[in-house]
């Protein structure tokens, strides 16, 4: 493993992971060499432990290909090359562009299932629209707006229904305060596992198409 240490004006040690193979420690100017592998060493289970967290969920993100493939609910349902017959010839931003297109045209599914939930534990809901945010799954507008990534369709039902449950409580909560989270529960008792899972996602954001 590589191990980058940086000597700067500071107080304390602090260790980052910047890869599988490599990790970054900042320490004081006078910290000596024999302070800072003391340090090293005894975040070395810390270490391991999430270096191993970072290659699963790599390759937990490498198993979806989706260039080739479209998903919903994490299984592939079609490949993209047979979206239209000229798939092969068209550009990557092509093919990425033809591949949003397929998932924009399945969000009637997200929005039924948030008008079923909003329903079921009495919301009620002004707009529902389609976003593609790299950071967020949905949000909430005090205009009464709200938006679902269209990206949803790939994640496992459960964790959509999390997705939905989490914004119509926003309709009550604008914010993250204890209260809102107990809203949360009340309609999806698991959430803190869900979010948890969510995090194996994380990469569908940040996928272009």
């Amino acid at each position: 493993m590589e191990i980058k240490i940086v000597k700067e004006q500071r107080k304390s040690l602090l260790l980052r992971i910047t890869s599988e193979n490599s990790i970054l420690v900042k320490a004081p100017l006078k910290c000596s060499d024999n302070s800072i592998q003391k340090f090293i060493d005894s975040k070395k289970s810390w270490i391991n432990k999430h270096i191993a967290k970072m290659k699963m969920l790599d390759n937990f993100a490498k198993s979806f290909d989706f260039e080739n493939l479209i998903y919903e609910n994490t299984i592939p349902i079609m490949e993209t090359k047979n979206i239209r017959l000229d798939y092969e010839k068209l550009s990557l931003a092509n093919k990425l562009k033809s591949i949003k297109n397929q998932y924009l045209s399945m969000f009637s599914v997200l929005k039924e299932r948030t008008i079923f939930l909003a329903q079921k534990f009495g919301f009620k809901v002004d707009k529902i629209s389609s976003c593609s945010s790299a950071v967020k799954w949905g949000s909430y507008s005090s205009t009464g707006e709200l938006k679902l990534n269209y990206k949803l369709i790939i994640l496992p039902a459960i964790l959509v229904d999390y997705v939905i449950v989490h914004e119509l409580c926003h309709i009550r909560h604008l914010n993250h305060k204890p209260q809102f989270w107990r809203e949360v529960e009340r309609y999806y008792p698991d959430y803190k596992k869900a979010r948890k899972e969510m995090k194996l996602y994380s990469f569908v954001l940040k996928t272009k198409f």
